[in-house]
């Protein structure tokens, strides 16, 4: 994105192959409360620590997301200049969020002291078949 106020939330709190491992579901949970146009959606990433993307890799993955049936995307009136896409979390976005938070809590588990807890929270999940699919296959969205 161009011409975006440098603050301390541009830069990312993670290693950049966390931040675009994640983006998806990140970019999910910046529109789990209110539809955003893509400015806003990179400043929200930045205040959750992901930093302030740049245009080639947020409107990509906005696309992706948009093409999964994950968000939808509408032109709106700009308060003070032309249209601009406004970006909404389906049903089936927010799903993919809560099933991404599980597994991202059950690898957190994994890591800590007693790691067989975050298999048992993964395969008590696995009624779900995209769950399941993800524990197998170790992807983070069905894109």
């Amino acid at each position: 994105m161009a011409n975006l106020d440098t603050h301390a939330e541009d830069a990312p709190c993670w290693p950049p192959t966390w931040v675009r491992a994640l983006l998806p579901s990140a970019i999910l949970a910046c529109l789990e409360d209110t539809p955003l146009h893509g400015y806003a959606i990179a400043r929200a990433l930045g205040s959750r620590g992901f930093g302030v993307p740049q245009g080639g890799s947020l409107y990509p993955a906005l696309a992706r997301l948009e093409e999964s049936g994950t968000i939808s995307a509408e032109w709106t009136p700009g308060p003070s200049g032309p249209a601009r896409r406004q970006y909404t979390l389906t049903p089936r976005g927010q799903r993919q969020l809560t099933r991404d938070r599980t597994m991202l809590g059950a690898l957190t588990t994994a890591l800590g002291p007693d790691p067989q807890d975050g298999r048992d929270a993964v395969d008590a999940d696995s009624s779900n078949p995209t769950a399941a699919a993800t524990a197998t296959n170790g992807a983070t969205h069905d894109l």
